[in-house]
């Protein structure tokens, strides 16, 4: 199970959101989604090892949102972020540069290519491309690395995989 990071989740925040200046909030985690899960792809795990909700605006990284809603004052985060970001009418805006040393070059690749992609587009359109097979591949509420996967049998199998090495080395 890939563990979620708060420094390299807050990097990858300042990174994306640095580009233009701001970025609207739905857009910075749908590009994260997006990024995350191009990674998973490529590389066999995802970039911030945060874990996605199905959400009715589509899939939604449950701890980075957290981060993000405790800026806003909506919810409480193990630490204050006060003096990294502040959120203006769910305009992100960065007040630091982001720790570069947080990212391998995939996750910098990753995250460029996601941003290109889909960093410019409307609530609409964001909405209809998130709503995608891994969205819809997933029946519950939490949304599993295999949903992700989508139809990728060997990426698939590369996970469970990956999780009973970790369980076995946990027991260890």
């Amino acid at each position: 199970m890939p563990r979620f990071e708060d420094n390299k989740a807050l990097a990858a925040i300042l990174y994306l959101a640095q580009k233009k200046g701001s970025m609207d909030l739905y857009a910075l985690v749908k590009t994260i989604y997006f990024a995350d899960k191009k990674h998973l792809h490529k590389w066999g795990r995802t970039i911030t090892g945060d874990q996605y909700v199905r959400m009715e605006h589509g899939p939604t990284p449950s701890a980075i949102y957290d981060m993000l809603k405790s800026v806003r004052g909506d919810k409480d985060w193990r630490t204050d972020l006060s003096g990294f970001l502040r959120i203006d009418d769910n305009t992100v805006i960065p007040l630091a540069e982001p720790n570069m040393e947080q990212f391998s070059e995939s996750d910098l690749e990753a995250l460029d290519e996601a941003y290109a992609e889909h960093g410019h587009k409307s609530f609409s359109e964001l909405k209809r491309d998130s709503h995608d097979k891994a969205y819809h591949k997933s029946s519950e509420y939490r949304m599993h690395e295999e949903d992700l996967a989508e139809d990728d049998a060997a990426l698939i199998e590369y996970i469970r995989q990956r999780r009973e090495d970790e369980r076995h080395f946990e027991a260890w």
